[in-house]
């Protein structure tokens, strides 16, 4: 094999943070909780441990991590960012495609080394041959979905043994995601089903989860997730199957229930819409797609639910006083723990973005840039000491094994 230059690790990260971010009261008592057994507590902040920061490098970051109760990490894997610029920027596929994971396995190892695994969560942008050619500067726009299988099916190869969860695309349902919205429902399909094949096809074991969808309906931005799960599974509005479309098979549903304004327990508006506070909607919606056969589970059983998108803004104009921000991700965690359909919540950013930065706008972290904790750090951990009999609690380092060469075809 060729051996092949890394990008600059911070140019990664700038293109990891800007896509990532631009493409989109009290403690309940043990009375109160029918507890879902070992629901895991997950993190994501692509920016900190892909990387890491001065103030807060990537192995402080993960003894962070450990103190909120962490047992997984969300990454997302950027498809075009997984090669050189020469190669993602090419009008024509080159006759060689060189793939760099160099930055996710360090992180792989990172996390084992302190019980943590890694959900790798892959998505667009598309690199330039691998979309149309009118859609030069829209990186979401109808991506190739034969060549999204094959880079799923080269990331799991790479990462056999080593990764055990993947999810496919993110958000797929908002419109900077992948688009157009009116054929994002059918292009979403195709990714899935090819992603779940080439993942199950290399690494058997692997869990692949589908959805990673958006919470609400925003016109013109996004489509409400329940309607775009409808459309991706081929059922109509009463759940019954239309055209001739096969089942899905899915591990679980992926989910992003964000609220920023209410309380977690808050009906949302619509229908169709699903928030922390109307996770029933999502359930009863899988239950029935179940029923039908039009997305059932990979091992039979009810679909599982995991939670890999959450928080509170920290600053700007949407967020709330600090105390409030601290009861709410506080009541939210407990309103998935008394799910047990729930397997997994996960709070959305650990560190705050850099100021000048174009992702500083969204900002849900625990800690400010310079490593100083908000308070809904010390609610976390407080929520995490109330009921870590009920959750899985990071072990010993993970054995792994070590990480094959950067992949070339």
């Amino acid at each position: 094999m060729t051996a092949v230059p890394l990008r600059p690790s911070r140019a990664l990260l700038a293109a990891v943070v800007a896509v990532s971010v631009l493409l989109t009261g009290c403690l309940f008592s043990p009375s109160d909780t029918r507890a879902s057994r070992g629901m895991e507590l997950a993190l994501q902040d692509d920016a900190t441990f892909l990387v890491g920061g001065k103030r807060v490098p990537r192995e402080r970051a993960l003894g962070y991590a450990r103190q909120l109760g962490v047992t997984r990490l969300r990454v997302n894997v950027l498809w075009a960012y997984t090669m050189p610029a020469a190669v993602y920027n090419a009008r024509r596929k080159p006759a060689q495609v060189a793939y760099v994971f160099d930055q996710f396995d360090s992180l792989v190892d990172a996390a084992a080394d302190k019980g943590i695994r890694v959900h790798l969560s892959l998505t667009g942008p598309a690199p330039r041959w691998a979309r149309p050619k009118a859609s030069v500067r829209q990186a979401w726009y109808k991506p190739n979905t034969r060549e999204f299988g094959e880079f799923a099916g080269v990331v799991a190869e790479h990462f056999a043994g080593r990764v055990d969860r993947y999810s496919i695309w993110n958000e797929p349902n908002w419109r900077t995601w992948l688009g157009p919205l009116a054929s994002a429902p059918a292009l979403y399909r195709s990714l899935y089903t090819r992603g779940y094949d080439a993942i199950k096809d290399a690494d058997p074991r692997a869990k692949v989860l589908i959805g990673e969808t958006s919470p609400s309906e925003r016109p013109g931005l996004s489509t409400a997730p329940l309607a775009f799960l409808r459309k991706v599974a081929c059922v109509n509005a009463k759940y019954k199957r239309v055209g001739s479309c096969p089942g899905l098979k899915a591990d679980g549903f992926a989910h992003h229930p964000y609220d920023f304004r209410h309380a977690p327990g808050f009906q949302y508006p619509g229908a169709d819409n699903v928030t922390i506070g109307t996770l029933s909607r999502l359930t009863k919606a899988l239950d029935k797609l179940s029923r039908a056969g039009a997305l059932r589970t990979s091992g039979g059983g009810r679909m599982p639910i995991y939670l890999t998108e959450y928080g509170y803004f920290a600053t700007g104009h949407r967020a709330l006083p600090a105390r409030t921000r601290s009861r709410y991700l506080q009541q939210a965690y407990s309103i998935a723990l008394r799910n047990s359909r729930v397997k997994s919540q996960l709070q959305y950013l650990l560190v705050a973005p850099p100021a000048n930065s174009s992702s500083a706008f969204f900002n849900l972290a625990l800690l400010s840039q310079s490593g100083k904790r908000y308070p809904q750090f010390g609610a976390l951990q407080r929520w995490f000491g109330a009921n870590r009999g009920k959750v899985k609690r990071p072990g010993s380092s993970i054995a792994l094994p070590a990480a094959p060469p950067n992949p070339v075809l």
